[in-house]
């Protein structure tokens, strides 16, 4: 059986690639700068949280214990980076191109986190890596390996320049990501995913209305049709809905942040690499791109690496309740 830490985190990615798919919509359709994406998104979620949180654990807000401030610090500036980056790279890049690239920082955490690198951890992330390259085939390492003009895997429709910013702005992301996902699991159960999600909420409402005040240039776009503002409220809500499910104790949880604070040895992390096959399939579905051979290699590949991680996991749960149960010792 899958984890339920894995099932959460699968969860959150399928609202992922949904809320991306719209974002960048808006941002190549229409002149929709990224930090009014974000700031109508986190709006929503700071204010869904905190309902809920005012409801059932007044005590934790508005931002969590002093305990843990300086971990829930952490994850809002991570938050921050990662999801500014992220954006930002789906301007100049395309949307499997950018999920590539955003999957590189999963790939970080789990040696960050991880308390001894297993040789399973190490091939499936290998394989993983493989996997979503064959997937997306980013164009900047593409363009650097065939310097034939005749190549199919050249892309003329994006100058060098655009892919090296959005190569730039993914990184950012990348690196803000690792910190982000490596809080939420150094700060586990000693928060609510809903506290953790406000730090992160609260932090791009401040670095947005910053930019809007000083940046010259990020203005927001009153001049919308009522369903582009719809779509856009809809990335708000989709965006608190990743990862929401129902606990036991009646609680609104969040798939990924509860997700991974449920995963001791980040296995959930890995499931994060499905999201390449859902962009796959996105990018055949709206941008009409048809995957090839290599295309359909790599998604099979992350399938098996992911399979074989968890069917690992388990195999090492079953050992240790066998022998505590030798032992006359009740797991």
């Amino acid at each position: 059986m899958i984890s339920k830490g894995s099932l959460l985190v699968l969860a959150s990615q399928v609202i992922a690639v949904v809320v991306h798919s719209l974002a960048k919509f808006l941002e190549t359709s229409d002149d929709v700068n990224p930090q009014q994406i974000l700031q109508v998104r986190t709006f929503v979620t700071l204010s869904i949280n905190s309902l809920f949180l005012a409801t059932w654990r007044p005590h934790e807000l508005p931002l969590g214990g002093y305990e843990i401030r300086g971990l829930l610090t952490l994850r809002a500036l991570g938050g921050i980076l990662g999801s500014a980056g992220f954006y930002y790279s789906l301007q100049y890049l395309p949307l499997a191109d950018a999920t590539i690239l955003n999957l590189l920082a999963p790939l970080g955490t789990t040696f960050v986190t991880s308390e001894r690198i297993k040789p399973t951890h190490i091939g499936s992330a290998i394989v993983c890596l493989l996997g979503v390259c064959l997937i997306s085939k980013p164009s900047f390492v593409i363009n650097l390996l065939f310097q034939d003009t005749g190549n199919r895997y050249l892309d003329f429709s994006r100058s060098p320049h655009s892919s090296q910013r959005g190569f730039i702005f993914a990184i950012v992301g990348v690196l803000g990501g690792i910190c982000s996902y490596t809080s939420i699991e150094k700060i586990g159960a000693r928060a609510h995913p809903l506290v953790t999600a406000n730090c992160f909420a609260a932090g791009i409402l401040l670095a947005s209305s910053a930019c809007f005040a000083i940046v010259p240039g990020v203005t927001y776009n009153f001049n919308m049709s009522f369903s582009r503002w719809f779509i856009l409220l809809s990335i708000g809500l989709c965006g608190t809905l990743m990862a929401s499910s129902k606990k036991s104790f009646q609680h609104l949880e969040y798939f990924l942040t509860a997700g991974l604070a449920a995963e001791k040895e980040s296995i959930a992390v890995y499931m994060i690499y499905l999201q390449a096959v859902l962009a796959l399939i996105v990018d055949g579905l709206i941008w009409h791109t048809i995957p090839d051979a290599m295309s359909f290699l790599g998604a099979g590949l992350v399938i098996v690496a992911l399979f074989i991680t968890e069917r690992s996991k388990e195999k090492v749960e079953d050992l240790t309740i066998i022998e505590m149960r030798f032992q006359n010792v009740e797991p």
